[in-house]
């Protein structure tokens, strides 16, 4: 599989928009996969998935959405517009949301 060309447009990331023309809405999110494990300071504008192993601050705002998956092993704080928990998470640390909502 050949990687995408960088300055390419890419029609399953630029399917909808955000607020305009200028402000492209990624339609995949990014994801943190389950064998991943990071440390530090996140600051997403788009949607985020975390399915790994993350030790830190996570924060995004209105409309990123943070989804927390049941693999995932989560410390720190996560601030977004909304954050989705998935029911047997292990989450320690603070959630600070415009919603949060609990995902079986």
């Amino acid at each position: 599989m050949v990687p995408p060309d960088p300055l390419s447009p890419d029609p399953l990331r630029d399917i909808e928009t955000r607020g305009g023309e200028d402000e492209p809405r990624r339609a995949l999110p990014s994801i943190i996969g389950i064998t991943v494990v990071m440390k530090g300071e996140l600051t997403v504008g788009e949607d985020l998935v975390i399915e790994g192993t993350f030790d830190g601050t996570i924060t995004g705002k209105e409309p990123d959405t943070v989804t927390v998956r049941r693999t995932a092993h989560l410390s720190g704080a996560v601030s977004a517009g909304t954050v989705c928990v998935e029911d047997g998470t292990n989450l320690e640390g603070t959630v600070i949301s415009g919603r949060i909502r609990l995902a079986d």
